[in-house]
C-alpha cells in the first residue's frame, strides 16, 4: 500500500498559557490514579491530560470566540476534583469535568482578573484584580457553590500574580513593583464566611516589598511563590530578576539577574530546596538551596528547551520510588515539554507534539471527499486521481540499472506538484457560532455534513455546482438539532442516520428527512463501576464511536476503558468486550465486520469477534500475540489517533488476500499483519558470573517491560521518541561478550 502525505490540511494550534496539576506534590506516597494535568490555551480550550501510561490526553474543554485561558486553578477538597479558570474577564469559572459545560461563572465586581489561586485546604480562592484588589471566594460548599467572603484592601497597581502565604495571608505581585501581603482569612474565625473587618486587619495590606524599579517603564512581578509555609517568598519581574525574600520581616535575601527580560513563571519542587524560573528569553533557570540555616541560593544550571516565550511552570513529584519526577513547561511554541526535576540538568525530556491527539480529518470514498475542522471552520478537499508509481508522470530508468527492488521508482514530478495535481478545496465554512467545533462527520455517500459545537449542531447538504469544481453547501432546517449540543458526530452505513453524543455522554439518534423532526435516545448499557471510576467523574464518557462496513454493528468506548458492542439499527446491546486498562486511543471493525482492532493507550493492538463466543472474545491471533509486540512499538510514547484495516493486501507467504492493520500517531506509522504471528527470537539466557551479566540480562535490563517505561524514561534509557538508546550505563551493547558491572566490555580470556 502507498501512503502520501497531505500537507493541504489546515491545523492552527494555539499557545500554551497556564498549567496546573490536580494534585499538590507529596514525597511520602505515590500518585493518586485521579492525578491530572490542566493545560490551557490562547483559543480558549482547557485540555485535561492523564499522565499515566506516557501521558494519555483525555479530553479537551472547548472554548471559543475570543477567549483564553489566563489561569488555571484546582480543588481536591473531599476528594472531588473541581477545575477553575480565569480569562479576560471579571469572572471566575467552574467547570463540570464530565459535560466539558461550565457549572457556574462567579462575577468578583472589581475589574478584569489577572490571577487566581487555591488556599492550601482547597476551600477557598484568591483572584488578583484590574483595580488593585483581591477578592476572596469561598468554594467548600461543593460543586457549583461560590460564595464572595470578602474584597480585601484596595491599592492602585493590578494584582498581576497572587498566592498563599498561609491559610490566613496572600501575597500578591503588583503592577507598580511592590509585592504586598494581605490578611484574608481572621486566624480566630477562619472557617466563616461572614466575619468583617476587625481591628485585627482583617483584610487589610499588613506588608509590602519593592522590587529593583526599571529606569524606562514600571516593573511588573509577573510571579510569586511561596516557600517553607511563608518563611520564604520568590518573586520573578519585568527585569529579568528572581529576588528570594524573608516573609517575615519583608527584607531581601538574594537577587539573581539570570534572565534577559521578563520573568512570567515560577516553580518549586516538593521539598521546595530548588526553584525554576522562566520567561520570555525562552530559558528554564535552576536555583537550588546551598546553606538551609543561612538560606542562600545558588544559580547552578540552565537548560533551553523552548524555541519561544515561556508562560507557564508545573511541578509533581511523588514517592522516589515511584518515578514521578515532572517539570511541565509551555508557552508560545504550543508544545507541552516534560522535563525531570530531579535531573533537569542532564536529563531526558519529551516534547508533546502540537499535532491534534484526536483525529480531526474525516472522509469518504464515494465522493473521495474528506473533511479538517480547528476552531470555528470547516473545510472540504475533493481528491482526484492520487499520483501512483505506474501513473505518474514520468519514471526514471535508474531503478532497472540499479540495485533498487522493483517496488521502487523515482518520479521527476516533484512532491508538491504532486499535492497540488490531486487535491481541490472544494467547501470552506466558517460558524456563527461563539464556541468552537467539537466535531464534524460526512456521509458515506458524501451528500451530509454535519457539525457540532457544544450548544447545536448544524447539518449541510453538499451539492455540487454546475462546473462540477466546487459544491454548494445548503444547510438543512433541523430544530432538533439546533437545540442539541454534540461533542460526537457519526453516520450509520446507509446516510440515513446520525448519531449524536451530547456532553453529557447521553447518545441520540437524528433521521434525515424525517417529518416529525425529533431525537430518539439510545438506550445504552449502565457502564460498570469500578473503585477508580469514583475519583474521575468522566471516567464513564464516552471517547469514541465507530459503525462497521455492514452497517449490522456499531461499537461506543468510554475513558475508563469499556467497550460495547450494539446491533444495527435494532439499537440493542450485544455484549460488552473485556475491559482494557485504560482508554482505546482508536477502534475499528474488519472489512467483513466479523472483528474489531482495538489499540489502546498501552500500544497495544487487541482484535476481538463481534459475534463469537462471549467467553473468549479475543480472537486466536490476539490470543497468541498481542503481548508479543515488539518493544521498540511497545515504548512509543506518542499514542495512536487512528486505525484503517484492509483485506486486499496480499500475503507474503500464501499469496492470498489477508487482513492487515495501519496504525499511525502524530509521529510515526507502522502496519500490523493479522495473517501472521508475531516471530519469537529468543535469545539463550545466560548465568551471572561474578559481577559480569550475560547478553539476555543486558537486553532484558535494557528494554524492561511495557509497565515499567516511566522508570526507563527516568533513567534516561530510551530517547524523544520513547524508543532504547541501545546503552547500558552509558556503554553502548557489546554483541560479543560479557558485560561487566561497570558497563565495560570484558575481555575473553
Amino acid at each position: 500500500m502507498d501512503f502520501y502525505r497531505c500537507k493541504f490540511h489546515e491545523y492552527t494550534p494555539h499557545s500554551i498559557t497556564s498549567l496546573a496539576f490536580s494534585h499538590g506534590s507529596d514525597l511520602t506516597q505515590t500518585a493518586p490514579k485521579n492525578l491530572r494535568l490542566a493545560v490551557g490555551r490562547a483559543n480558549g480550550d482547557i485540555e485535561i491530560w492523564n499522565p499515566r501510561f506516557s501521558w494519555v490526553h483525555d479530553l479537551t474543554i472547548k472554548g471559543g470566540r475570543n477567549r483564553s485561558i489566563e489561569g488555571l486553578a484546582w480543588s481536591a477538597f473531599d476528594n472531588k476534583l473541581r477545575l477553575f479558570s480565569i480569562g479576560g474577564s471579571t469572572a471566575i469559572t467552574e467547570w463540570d469535568l464530565k459535560t466539558g459545560l461550565p457549572i457556574r461563572h462567579h462575577d468578583c465586581d472589581a475589574g478584569i482578573i489577572w490571577s487566581i489561586a487555591v488556599s492550601p485546604d482547597g476551600t477557598k480562592l484568591a483572584a488578583g484584580c484590574d483595580d488593585g484588589s483581591v477578592v476572596i471566594v469561598d468554594i467548600g460548599g461543593g460543586q457549583g457553590v461560590m460564595e464572595q467572603v470578602r474584597i480585601l484592601q484596595r491599592q492602585k497597581s493590578r494584582v498581576l500574580s497572587i498566592a498563599w502565604k498561609d491559610e490566613f495571608h496572600v501575597v500578591g505581585g503588583c503592577a507598580d513593583g511592590r509585592i504586598r501581603i494581605w490578611m484574608a482569612v481572621d486566624p480566630g474565625t477562619s472557617n466563616s464566611t461572614t466575619a468583617g473587618l476587625t481591628a485585627g486587619g482583617i483584610g487589610r495590606i499588613v506588608q509590602a516589598m519593592r522590587v529593583d524599579k526599571s529606569s524606562e517603564e514600571q516593573t511588573l512581578v509577573w510571579a510569586i511563590l511561596v516557600l517553607d509555609h511563608g518563611r520564604t517568598i520568590v518573586s520573578g519581574d519585568s527585569t529579568g530578576a528572581v529576588k528570594f525574600w524573608d516573609g517575615k520581616h519583608s527584607s531581601l535575601l538574594q537577587t539573581f539577574q539570570a534572565h534577559e527580560a521578563d520573568i512570567l513563571c515560577l516553580a518549586a519542587n516538593a521539598s521546595g530546596d530548588d526553584i525554576f524560573s522562566a520567561g520570555v528569553d525562552r530559558k528554564i533557570v535552576q536555583y537550588s538551596i546551598v546553606n538551609a540555616k543561612l538560606r542562600r541560593w545558588a544559580s547552578l544550571s540552565n537548560r533551553v528547551l523552548h524555541s519561544q516565550d515561556i508562560r507557564a511552570l508545573a511541578i509533581y513529584q511523588s514517592s522516589p520510588a515511584s518515578f514521578e519526577n515532572w517539570l511541565v513547561s509551555g508557552g508560545v511554541e504550543k508544545s507541552i515539554v516534560i522535563s525531570s526535576v530531579a535531573h533537569f540538568l542532564d536529563g531526558s525530556y519529551r516534547k508533546i507534539t502540537v499535532a491534534p491527539q484526536k483525529q480531526a480529518i474525516f472522509q469518504t470514498d464515494s465522493r473521495k471527499l474528506t473533511t479538517s475542522w480547528s476552531d470555528s471552520q470547516v473545510k472540504v478537499w475533493k481528491i482526484d486521481q492520487i499520483p501512483t508509481s505506474s501513473s505518474s508522470a514520468s519514471t526514471s530508468s535508474a531503478s532497472s540499472s540499479t540495485s533498487l527492488p522493483p517496488s521502487v521508482t523515482v518520479t521527476t514530478q516533484s512532491p508538491d506538484a504532486q499535492a497540488r495535481s490531486y487535491k481541490k478545496l472544494i467547501a470552506s465554512l466558517i460558524l456563527s457560532n461563539d464556541e468552537n467545533i467539537t466535531h464534524a462527520a460526512l456521509a458515506r455517500d458524501g451528500k451530509y455534513l454535519a457539525v457540532s459545537t457544544v450548544s447545536e449542531v448544524k447539518l449541510f447538504l453538499l451539492l455540487s455546482s454546475k462546473d462540477q469544481v466546487s459544491l454548494k453547501v445548503k444547510k438543512i432546517s433541523a430544530p432538533a438539532l439546533s437545540s442539541q449540543g454534540a461533542v460526537m458526530l457519526a453516520f450509520d452505513a446507509t446516510s440515513q442516520h446520525l448519531v449524536l453524543i451530547s456532553p453529557e455522554s447521553e447518545t441520540w439518534v437524528y433521521k434525515l428527512g424525517q417529518l416529525d423532526d425529533d431525537l430518539q435516545q439510545l438506550n445504552v448499557k449502565e457502564p460498570d463501576n469500578f473503585v477508580d471510576d469514583e475519583q474521575v467523574p468522566y471516567a464513564h464518557n464516552i471517547s469514541d464511536l465507530a459503525f462497521s462496513p455492514d452497517g449490522r454493528y456499531f461499537a461506543i468506548s468510554t475513558v475508563s476503558g469499556q467497550i460495547d458492542i450494539y446491533s444495527w439499527p435494532e439499537r440493542k446491546y450485544l455484549h460488552s468486550l473485556p475491559r482494557i486498562p485504560i482508554a482505546a486511543t482508536s477502534f475499528s471493525f474488519s472489512p467483513d465486520s466479523t472483528t474489531l482492532v482495538v489499540i489502546s493507550a498501552e500500544m497495544k493492538v487487541l482484535q476481538f469477534q463481534i459475534a463469537g463466543s462471549t467467553t473468549m472474545p479475543m480472537t486466536p491471533w490476539s490470543r497468541r500475540n498481542s503481548t508479543l509486540l515488539m518493544k521498540e512499538f511497545s515504548l512509543i510514547v506518542d499514542k495512536a489517533c487512528g486505525v484503517y484495516l484492509s483485506d486486499s493486501v496480499s500475503n507474503s507467504e500464501t499469496d492470498e488476500p489477508g487482513l492487515r492493520a495501519y496504525l499511525w500517531g502524530t509521529t510515526w506509522v507502522a502496519s500490523v499483519d493479522f495473517n501472521r504471528d508475531i516471530p519469537l527470537n529468543r535469545i539463550p539466557k545466560r548465568k551471572r558470573k561474578g559481577l559480569s551479566i550475560g547478553r539476555h540480562d543486558a537486553i532484558e535490563n535494557l528494554i524492561g517491560t511495557p509497565n515499567g517505561t516511566e522508570k526507563e524514561k527516568q533513567n534516561g534509557i530510551t530517547n524523544g521518541n520513547g524508543t532504547p538508546t541501545g546503552k547500558v550505563n552509558g556503554k553502548l551493547d557489546a554483541p560479543n561478550g560479557h558485560f561487566q558491572g561497570n558497563g565495560r566490555k570484558k575481555k575473553k580470556m
